[in-house]
């Protein structure tokens, strides 16, 4: 019992959970009754939106999932890049054209 209550405080100073095994390797999760009821009511919050509602959380959700999918692909990307020499760069500035204003002659 001293155990379980070291882990319950623990659980009230971090907010974590606790996840233990029993001898017959069954999984059990010990987390705060607030955290248990956001979870469940987090899924149920959708069962009275209209048609429309609905829909929209969906895309909504969608766009989120997209730009984070976007966001790990650019990380993983961006680390495959040669770094530019400085030849390289010289070619590039080479092709650059500046455009001026011309001034009238009137």
């Amino acid at each position: 019992m001293k155990n379980l209550n070291k882990i319950l405080e623990l659980i009230r100073k971090t907010g974590d959970r606790y996840l233990f095994e029993d001898e017959k390797g069954d999984l059990y999760i010990i987390l705060s009754a607030k955290d248990y009821e956001s979870l469940i009511f987090k899924y149920s919050e959708v069962k009275n939106f209209s048609e429309e509602e609905l829909l929209n959380k969906i895309n909504k959700d969608i766009a989120i999932w997209k730009a984070t999918q976007e966001d790990e692909k650019l990380l993983e990307d961006w680390q495959d890049l040669e770094p530019k020499t400085e030849e390289k760069l010289k070619e590039e500035n080479e092709d650059q054209y500046y455009f001026e204003p011309v001034e009238d002659e009137d």
